[in-house]
């Protein structure tokens, strides 16, 4: 009887979702801790909105083996407090299988050690800080380039222009110096010169003046050829701002945070001719007729132009690869899925196309990207302009 009832019920259950699409099968749910609200705001909000896009793509076409995929945003208030706290409130939620987040440096540390102790999948945005990247942890999954990866881009480009002497303006958080002493490290053993400045700045920072003023004079004592700004976010077209102001018309160089859309809108006319590597969705009219990634980034970007006037950028990009790979995992799971058997098949993602380049993961590898994922990008007439050629090895 018993059994009986049990068909019957799981019967009703499916003609339920065949005739009324309403009734939808359980989802496949992902937790986002973010600072929507602070400093990073901007950018956060661009990354979900890139991720609500792919998401609802996704549902149309029928969602995962007829299971949607959910979103289950939090907000952590650029909070260390706050982003270790919806990350244990995640992981107590055994309907969450991975987290997404959060987007600060600093606070990596504190989510990736819950992640591991809690078995959880724990999915970062921005380059974390690298002593933390190194520790290769086991739920922990990188999106983004990291910090070596984009020194030695940017070292490429230096011998590129011929730049001979570089002086490096470097922020005072662990990603920006790590940058730092990744660019200097590389650049001087292909022959070029690299000082790092005693003076430094921080992300809250609106004027950095004093500390150019303090630079100025070195730069004509050590005949520097160019200015490399190892920063992220605001302070970026600050920095350049102030330059101009004081007269200071060295090139600058930029990390791949300057490819975030809003950068050319605060810095202006003082990012005409600012230079960086950065992710390809940064330039997708622009990638070679033959890259794997143009037209999965074409595609993208006309989405996101379509739904939001915005094209696709640096931090776009990142959304769309965070939603794909994840659906990519959860189909690999089979009739399985668990958080162990999702963290399992991201593990093994294997040449995924996404939008900030080929992706594949191994065991001993959670970053995921090398060298010929990063393109050169030059600001020109207010507009991101690829630069060619490209360096890979």
């Amino acid at each position: 009887m018993k059994k009986t009832i049990a068909l019957m019920t799981a019967t009703l259950l499916i003609l339920l979702t065949l005739c009324f699409p309403g009734v939808a099968a359980e989802p496949y749910k992902l937790g986002v801790n973010l600072e929507l609200s602070g400093p990073w705001a901007n950018v956060t909000r661009t990354l979900v909105m890139a991720m609500e896009l792919e998401v609802k793509k996704i549902n149309e076409a029928g969602g995962i083996d007829g299971r949607p995929l959910e979103l289950v945003i939090r907000d952590n208030g650029f909070d260390i407090a706050r982003a270790s706290s919806n990350m244990i409130g995640f992981a107590g939620d055994e309907e969450i299988l991975a987290v997404v987040g959060p987007f600060e440096d600093t606070f990596q540390a504190a989510t990736r050690s819950i992640a591991e102790r809690e078995r959880v999948t724990n999915i970062i945005v921005c380059p974390s800080n690298p002593a933390v990247r190194s520790l290769r942890q086991k739920w922990s999954f990188n999106i983004a380039h990291s910090d070596k990866l984009v020194a030695d881009k940017l070292t490429d480009l230096c011998l590129m222009r011929g730049y001979q002497n570089i002086l490096v303006f470097a922020g005072a958080w662990p990603l920006a110096r790590s940058l730092a002493d990744h660019f200097k490290a590389g650049a001087e053993a292909k022959g070029l010169s690299v000082t790092i400045s005693p003076e430094t700045h921080l992300p809250t920072d609106i004027d950095v003046t004093p500390q150019l003023l303090k630079i100025q004079p070195v730069l004509k004592e050590k005949k520097i050829d160019a200015v490399f700004a190892s920063t992220g976010g605001p302070t970026g077209p600050i920095i350049c701002k102030n330059m101009r102001t004081l007269g200071i018309d060295l090139p600058i160089l930029g990390t791949h945070a300057f490819g975030f859309g809003f950068i050319i809108g605060l810095g202006g006319e003082a990012m005409e001719g600012v230079e960086f590597p950065t992710g390809k969705p940064v330039v997708p009219g622009q990638l070679d007729a033959d890259d794997p990634a143009r037209e999965t980034i074409q595609r993208f970007n006309e989405r996101m132009q379509a739904a939001y006037q915005v094209g696709a950028d640096q931090i776009a990009g990142h959304g769309y690869d965070i939603v794909h790979m994840a659906a990519d995992a959860l189909r690999r799971c089979g009739s399985t899925v668990t958080r162990a058997t999702f963290r399992e098949a991201l593990e093994n993602t294997r040449e995924f196309v996404g939008c900030t380049g080929i992706y594949t993961y191994t065991p001993e590898d959670h970053d995921g990207l090398g060298k010929r994922d990063l393109v050169f990008v030059r600001i020109t007439g207010n507009r991101f302009k690829r630069v060619l050629p490209e360096a890979v090895d």
